[in-house]
């Protein structure tokens, strides 16, 4: 199960850590120390339990579920110090509610109701759950925020990676390799999942295996069989399927004749 912990106290997202590994079918995938940083990470990631915090500066648990959407907040629970948000929690449709400081017996309590809920409902069958309960959510659910950066893990950070700086993207079986410079970075996604994410005015696929930042394309060589290769600005050379060609027309490339 994919877990993300969305708390600003660093000693209450150790606490989580040291519970959850006590949980052999848990993986921790995100770790967010604000409500801000947690909606543009959880809008790249696919995550299966959300451990948010309810006060926090800035943008609170509730802002982080309504700046989410129906289609993309998963199962929640809130992680709070503050008891008087319990009723409003349960009416935007939280799985549990755990008050600070917690014990272990507490919150493997509402672990395991979160685990049941999810397996009962897939996630976007919960979402849409979420959105009966709360009709507001849906009435303010503008379309996101156009983002500039892609979200990666680094340990038990995140770190934010500017479009303009990818290179390129690798699949790596069920993980991709996102390519800036001389640095590599290790993002837990499929590569489908990710492309159709990733403004396509700025990205292209162009091999099962391969995704391109456009600005980066020097030169594109014709191969035989209608494949080609693409030089990227460092050197790197890429094959260009011919399945994926129309990926590149926006650098209006014609085959030879």
């Amino acid at each position: 199960m994919r877990v993300a912990i969305i708390d600003d106290e660093a000693h209450a997202r150790a606490a989580i850590r040291i519970l959850l590994a006590s949980q052999p079918d848990v993986e921790i995938v995100a770790e967010c120390r604000s409500g801000i940083e947690a909606v543009e990470v959880l809008r790249w990631m696919t995550v299966d339990l959300l451990l948010l915090d309810v006060q926090m500066p800035e943008m609170d648990g509730f802002d982080v579920i309504r700046a989410l959407g129906p289609d993309k907040a998963p199962p929640t629970v809130f992680i709070t110090a503050y008891d008087e948000y319990a009723i409003r929690a349960f009416e935007v449709g939280v799985v549990d509610y755990v008050l600070k400081p917690f014990d272990e017996a507490r919150f493997l309590a509402a672990f395991d109701r979160a685990r049941r809920r999810i397996t009962e409902t897939k996630t976007v069958g919960w979402a849409l759950q979420l959105v009966a309960v709360m009709p507001q959510l849906a009435a303010a659910g503008a379309s996101p925020a156009q983002v500039s950066r892609l979200p990666v893990p680094v340990g038990h950070q995140i770190a934010f990676v500017d479009f303009d700086d990818i290179d390129w993207i690798q699949a790596a079986d069920q993980y991709v390799l996102v390519h800036v410079g001389e640095k590599e970075y290790l993002l837990r996604e499929s590569l489908q999942r990710l492309a159709v994410r990733l403004p396509a005015e700025r990205f292209a696929q162009i091999h099962r295996c391969h995704i391109v930042n456009v600005a980066k394309v020097r030169a594109i060589r014709r191969l035989h069989k209608g494949d080609a290769q693409v030089t990227l600005a460092d050197g790197r050379q890429l094959r260009l399927s011919r399945r994926y060609r129309k990926s590149l027309d926006v650098l209006r490339w014609t085959s030879a004749r």
